[in-house]
């Protein structure tokens, strides 16, 4: 689940961000609030609200619903990441390449996505942890046939305090560290792209 909801979260992410980062873009701070508010909602709020809708076009209780809900909460890391990236993108260069010919897929995938690629990176790897971690939404959608792994947990830390929740909890903390960890080497990187030196 957590796998299919970054690559939704990403693309979404990445692409709502490059529409912010647009100077012809109308109603931007607008948008901007509307795209992270799931990080601003508190959770049993967002759950509830995506549990009535799913439940609406038939989607609760399955795993469709639950990639589609997760990707909700994984977008907004991805455009505050994306569009953090691109506040020291300089755009003449991909006007140099439009002027030479290139055309707009060509110029993204050769020139803006390759310089973008440190903030893409950050944001998947927060909304792969968002994901991976994610309890209260879950609880609202899951069946009896959709287990995730932090359901599982919670579940056992309920009913008997296994070995193997804390060897589970154990391998999360040692992640989530090894995200962050690559997630500060990326913005690191996307600076000296950038020519941001400190």
């Amino acid at each position: 689940i957590a796998f299919f909801a970054t690559i939704g979260s990403t693309i979404l992410g990445t692409v709502a961000a490059l529409g912010l980062s647009s100077r012809y873009m109308p109603y931007k701070a607008a948008f901007m609030a509307l795209l992270i508010s799931p990080m601003i909602v508190p959770l049993i709020i967002s759950g509830t609200a995506i549990f009535f809708f799913m439940a609406k076009v038939g989607l609760a209780a399955t795993h469709t619903g639950i990639i589609l809900s997760h990707i909700i909460l994984g977008t907004p890391f991805v455009v505050i990441t994306v569009t953090a990236t691109l506040t020291g993108f300089d755009h003449s260069v991909t006007r140099a390449a439009a002027s030479l010919g290139s055309n707009p897929v060509n110029t993204f995938m050769k020139i803006t996505l390759p310089l973008i690629m440190p903030g893409v990176i950050s944001g998947a790897l927060f909304a792969f942890v968002t994901s991976f971690d994610e309890v209260v939404v879950v609880l609202f959608l899951a069946g009896l046939e959709n287990t995730t792994i932090p359901i599982q947990m919670w579940v056992g830390l309920r009913e008997q305090l296994s070995p193997t929740i804390m060897a589970v909890a154990t391998c999360l903390i040692v992640m989530s560290t090894l995200i962050l960890v690559s997630a500060e080497l990326l913005r690191r990187r996307s600076e000296r792209l950038r020519g941001i030196n400190r």
